[in-house]
């Protein structure tokens, strides 16, 4: 079976997402070597609220924090498949 079809398996058998704060976002950011612009248009969120994740006004709800949760484990094809703007990276 396919490397990533079992991954996408095992998420699928987490019944709760990761709980990220913060600080846990802004390392995703890093890790992606993507800016808040990018990642707003990877989460189909505004930029604003990207900010507001990152300084821990608001949390993101379960979908979004599972929708990092299923980025961070194939951070390797985000990067690889990740938007060619330039804006979008650091």
């Amino acid at each position: 079976m396919n490397k990533c079809i079992e991954d996408l398996k095992v998420l699928s058998d987490i019944t709760k997402s990761p709980n990220y704060k913060p600080a846990a976002i802004r390392e995703m950011l890093k890790k992606l070597d993507m800016n808040e612009k990018g990642f707003a248009v990877l989460m189909n969120v505004t930029v604003d609220t990207v900010r507001l994740w990152t300084s821990g006004v608001v949390k993101p709800c379960g979908t979004a924090m599972r929708l990092m949760q299923i980025f961070e484990a194939f951070i390797e094809l985000i990067e690889e498949e990740a938007l060619d703007e330039e804006d979008y990276y650091d």
